[in-house]
């Protein structure tokens, strides 16, 4: 067969040689075949692959990563916000009509189930269970394991903090 290829001849130690025959299986590929997928991904990495499975798995796995960036990004400003309104407290020393001092308090935005069970530290079918119970039973039991005391109610589809 004439080819504008250049050939090669290398001797491989058996275990190498092994795992390209079970690669040349995998793949489907001859000997040669294999060899020059290899090369030219250990070269420039432009490899085609066959299964766009991978491909999809691999997007899919990157989606999910820029997702929880972006959760923990919305986290991350929730926790600045705490911490700024810890550190300035310009009402800390005035007076309501009712003699109580007033305090800021963080708002909380609404969450998804799966984002109050993450804060609560129970899985979303505990949270589902304790919602079977009651509202007025899923308010208490939430404030008990809100790391703030914090109790919850569902509207809708989110679950929102109760104001203080």
């Amino acid at each position: 067969m004439a080819t504008k290829n250049v050939r090669v001849v290398g001797y491989l130690p058996p275990p190498a040689h092994k795992q390209l025959r079970q690669y040349m299986e995998e793949e489907s590929l001859t000997e040669s075949a294999a060899i020059i997928k290899i090369v030219k991904h250990f070269f420039d990495g432009n490899v085609e692959t066959k299964t766009p499975d991978a491909t999809k798995e691999k997007d899919q796995a990157i989606s999910g990563l820029k997702a929880d960036v972006v959760e923990l990004k919305r986290r991350l400003a929730v926790l600045e916000q705490a911490v700024v309104s810890g550190q300035q407290r310009p009402f800390a020393n005035s007076r309501t009509s009712h003699g109580q001092r007033q305090r800021q308090q963080m708002t909380l935005p609404p969450q998804s189930c799966a984002d109050l069970a993450r804060r609560l530290g129970v899985s979303t079918g505990t949270i589902e269970e304790a919602l079977d119970k009651g509202e007025t039973y899923f308010q208490n039991w939430s404030k008990r394991m809100d790391p703030t005391k914090r109790s919850w109610h569902k509207r809708g589809e989110l679950f929102y903090p109760e104001s203080d």
